[in-house]
């Protein structure tokens, strides 16, 4: 043993040897490289997973919400054709009805209008419907059967015994070939016993490909979408637990008793893996579960392990190559520092050749490190006011309770009190939407404008200090710090007295309007939060006075008793949707006017809202009642728009000025289009019956007044009815001429004239008479 130890001295000993100050040099500065490199490295390792962490989290809950908008787009749009359906009148006179297997006219009327919904949607393979009184079976494929001779026998079947009224599942058939189906039990609001179902078949690889490649790009990432009775329902990874429960999975089963409050967290399944989960629910009780393993995450950081490694055997390697170099090149720099130190003393410093170079060099490098000493000191000065901004900020806009610590910590570093008098001010211009002078994209110059008018108007006697914020690009923020002599009723008046001040200056000025909401005062910097909820809440009064443009944040204790006497005014509702359909826009407005003032009485900002949407939705509704691909022709999203209204004016000139203009326009091209469509009708009709009918009977069949459907004609086709059924007529005459050896007399005894009516008919649009013309064609 002491054999080896002296091995290892004499090893030491000769890569450092103590006569030697470069070589021991050369392994100090390896030493003191590799140890903090490996420390610093580990460090930094474990900060990268924590941060892979972090970002795979927020990538999946991002992942997750996509895959929930579509995926719940696509299935909604299933169950709302389903809902379509089972309002066809042919359907629900099907239902209890024995007779039905006999009813050939309306089971033809029901199979078309299944194949219409089945065309309106790539995700619909099949359409079953079933009537038990009746045992009907009906389906796109396969047209009528009995319930024995179907081929959805297993699917009906297996569909009457579940115990949910409605809902998707995979039958045991189906399942097999990728087939993932929506039930619905009829009737749906029963009380007796089941009388019928609707089966949609949706092929699951298609709503996969609709949903899952899109949102994500990590190929071994899982994305499970699970219905409400613990189903899965999609998977994007392993197709073999489709329709399978979550109970029976222990994986799954973890993740459903998860009870904390994250959405992200981590799983062990049964052979001790884990893996990072996310999961996301929807209002519809559908549950999203994002999987990742964390092996993967391990393996992105390999590289890092491999640099760690890499980079101390490198430094050894420079070592020893030093070492080496050094027993061959007698150099010491140590050496040379100690004699130019001695010559400095002796005063031989100019009789050295070469002398200066080391310390020159240091002297310079200490030089150099002052200068950028002092410019980050510099620039640290100019950043302070920036991260002092986003520092308050970030109290501003924290949504649950900041940390003592942190705030301390900031108000320590940015010279701020924790305690005091503060009090949050908003300033929002007013209906920039109509404002000609900036173009849309030139919010952030108003915004600019309006915080440097801001901050040059804090100086009123009671105010100790203000800063102005901006949190967006049409609002800006004042956090006013008051003097402690002042009362309350000082502040009250300082906080009036400046926003009037920057309502005048903004006007007289630059010519706009603008709203300003002041929010309760706080006797500490860490709740400024809570007074800018109030200023905001403030501001959302502007939605019921529009008169007024300074709001002060007030406790309403009414409110609740005002919303439990408030009524949606569905009747205006009505009228207003109805005075649009005629063309009434006057009527229309006024109307509007009075849904205002109906709504107000609430004095709820969300219930105005609300209910401004509901109004929205009842006139989008009516346009789509016109017809397939109206809605394509409204463009942007028109909630989007209305949400962007913050005023009662900005509100009531949207529905004037923009969706009024748009529903009459889209209005008259769908009466345009339905008018054609008539004409169209009755030229089918006159050539299906050989000219026969009459213009009473085409007038009854399309559903107008004679007269108005000959103005029709003469619009569309450049000729009235009756002139259009004489040439049709002439035209099947000359073609029986052409064509036959009828006599005169039986041709205009086939086509509906007499012989005289017929020769006057021929000589207006043929110029001759029909003998005239049998002979001209010999």
């Amino acid at each position: 043993m002491m054999n080896w130890l002296k091995k290892i001295q004499h090893l030491f000993q000769y890569a450092i040897p103590r006569t030697n100050y470069f070589k021991r040099l050369v392994w100090l500065g390896c030493i003191s490289v590799s140890l903090p490199l490996i420390i610093l490295g580990s460090a930094y390792y474990q900060i990268s997973v924590e941060k892979l962490k972090h970002q795979f989290q927020e990538d999946s809950l991002t992942s997750l919400t996509q895959l929930k908008d579509r995926t719940e787009s696509a299935m909604t749009s299933v169950e709302y054709q389903s809902l379509q359906l089972l309002n066809n009148p042919s359907l629900r006179s099907a239902l209890g009805q024995p007779t039905f297997s006999e009813q050939f006219v309306t089971q033809m009327e029901l199979l078309d209008y299944m194949q219409v919904q089945k065309n309106a949607s790539p995700l619909i393979q099949d359409i079953v419907f079933y009537s038990s009184m009746s045992d009907t079976v009906l389906t796109n494929f396969y047209g009528k059967s009995t319930l024995e001779n179907s081929t959805q026998l297993s699917s009906i079947q297996a569909a009457m015994n579940l115990t949910k009224s409605e809902g998707w599942t995979y039958f045991p058939g189906n399942r097999q070939n990728g087939y993932i189906s929506y039930v619905r039990q009829l009737p749906v609001m029963r009380t007796g016993p089941l009388q019928g179902l609707l089966i949609y078949q949706v092929k699951a690889s298609e709503i996969e490909k609709l949903i899952f490649q899109s949102v994500t790009n990590k190929l071994s990432e899982s994305l499970i979408v699970i219905d409400p009775d613990n189903t899965i329902l999609l998977h994007s990874t392993d197709s073999s637990l489709l329709g399978k429960s979550m109970n029976d999975l222990p994986l799954y089963q973890n993740i459903l008793n998860y009870n904390g409050k994250n959405q992200s967290f981590i799983t062990t399944n049964e052979s001790g893996e884990k893996f990072l989960t996310a999961i996301n629910k929807s209002s519809l009780g559908r549950t999203y579960i994002s999987l990742w393993p964390e092996q993967e995450l391990t393996k992105q950081l390999n590289w890092l392990r491999l640099l760690i490694v890499s980079s101390v055997l490198i430094i050894l390697i420079f070592g020893i190559i030093l070492t080496i170099a050094s027993s061959k090149f007698a150099y010491s720099p140590i050496d040379q520092l100690i004699r130019y130190g001695g010559q400095l003393r002796n005063g031989t410093l100019g009789r050295v050749s070469g002398s200066g170079n080391e310390l020159d060099y240091i002297r310079s490098s200490l030089a150099y490190l002052n200068e950028q000493a002092s410019s980050l000191q510099n620039y640290v000065q100019k950043i302070q006011p920036a991260l002092r901004d986003q520092f308050m900020m970030k109290l501003l806009l924290a949504s649950n309770v900041v940390k003592l610590a942190e705030v301390e910590e900031g108000c320590r570093s940015f010279q701020l009190p924790l305690s005091g008098n503060f009090a949050v001010l908003i300033v929002r211009p007013e209906n920039l939407f109509k404002e000609k002078r900036f173009f849309p994209n030139e919010g952030p110059v108003i915004a600019f404008a309006v915080k440097n008018v801001m901050h040059e108007l804090i100086d009123y006697e009671h105010i100790s200090e203000g800063f102005v914020l901006g949190e967006e690009e049409r609002e800006s923020i004042a956090v006013i710090q008051f003097k402690d002599s002042a009362n309350e009723t000082d502040w009250n008046q300082a906080l009036l007295a400046y926003a009037t001040k920057i309502r005048e200056i903004l006007r007289t000025h630059l010519s706009f309007d603008v709203s300003i909401g002041i929010g309760g005062l706080r006797s500490e910097i860490a709740l400024i939060s809570e007074s800018y909820k109030e200023a905001s809440r403030a501001l959302q009064q502007r939605l019921f006075d529009d008169n007024r443009t300074i709001f002060q944040y007030q406790s309403k204790a009414a409110t609740t008793e005002r919303l439990t006497l408030f009524n949606y005014p569905k009747d205006i509702e009505l009228s207003i949707t109805e005075y649009l359909l005629q063309g009434d826009h006057l009527m229309a407005k006024q109307s509007l006017q009075l849904f205002y003032e109906r709504i107000r009485i609430s004095d709820s900002y969300n219930t105005a809202i609300y209910c401004y949407h509901i109004l929205l939705s009842s006139i989008i509704q009516s346009l789509e009642e016109m017809g397939y691909g109206v809605l394509d022709n409204l463009g942007d999203n028109l909630f989007v728009q209305l949400k962007a209204r913050q005023t009662y004016s900005e509100v009531q000139e949207w529905f004037i000025e923009v969706l009024f203009p748009i529903h009459k326009q889209i209005a008259e091209q769908s009466r345009n289009n339905s008018t054609r469509k008539a004409v169209q009708l009755v030229c089918q009709h006159i050539e299906a019956n050989q000219g026969m009918p009459s213009l009473i009977e085409c007038a009854e069949l399309v559903q107008i007044s004679p007269s108005y459907l000959s103005r029709l004609f003469k619009q569309e086709a450049g000729m009235t009815f009756i002139e259009y059924l004489m040439k049709y007529k002439v035209e099947r005459a000359k073609k029986l001429l052409e064509e036959t050896n009828y006599s005169i007399t039986e041709i205009a005894e086939i086509i509906g004239y007499s012989e005289r009516n017929l020769n006057r008919a021929f000589q207006r649009h043929v110029m001759m008479s029909p003998n005239q013309y049998r002979l001209s064609l010999r």
